[in-house]
């Protein structure tokens, strides 16, 4: 059995507001499965969400597995959500919308 994760890309987001600055770092992350004797894998993908206040540090990780069979497919969903900024809360409801 094969269990593996790979990350795929990184972005963050700065903003500012009447508590002072927050970055939020967010990372996108593939997930493969697979059967050694059947060499046959499926796709996941996950985010990680790392806030950083000034004074604390909070992490959201949401991650779905087995939603592809192809390498393919499952680096053209991760350049979406990388492009677009998507949070751990988020990466649900992009996946319902596209009907995975």
């Amino acid at each position: 059995m094969l269990n593996h994760t790979k990350i795929y890309g990184k972005t963050k987001i700065h903003e500012e507001n009447d508590d002072g600055t927050r970055t939020i770092m967010l990372k996108y992350y593939k997930t493969i499965y697979g059967m050694f004797s059947k060499n046959e894998k499926h796709y996941g993908v996950g985010v990680i969400k790392t806030e950083i206040g000034s004074n604390e540090k909070n992490e959201e990780k949401q991650e779905f597995n087995n939603i592809f069979k192809q390498k393919s497919e499952v680096e053209k969903l991760l350049s979406i959500l990388l492009r677009n900024k998507v949070t751990p809360i988020d990466l649900k409801y992009v996946l319902e919308d596209m009907a995975l």
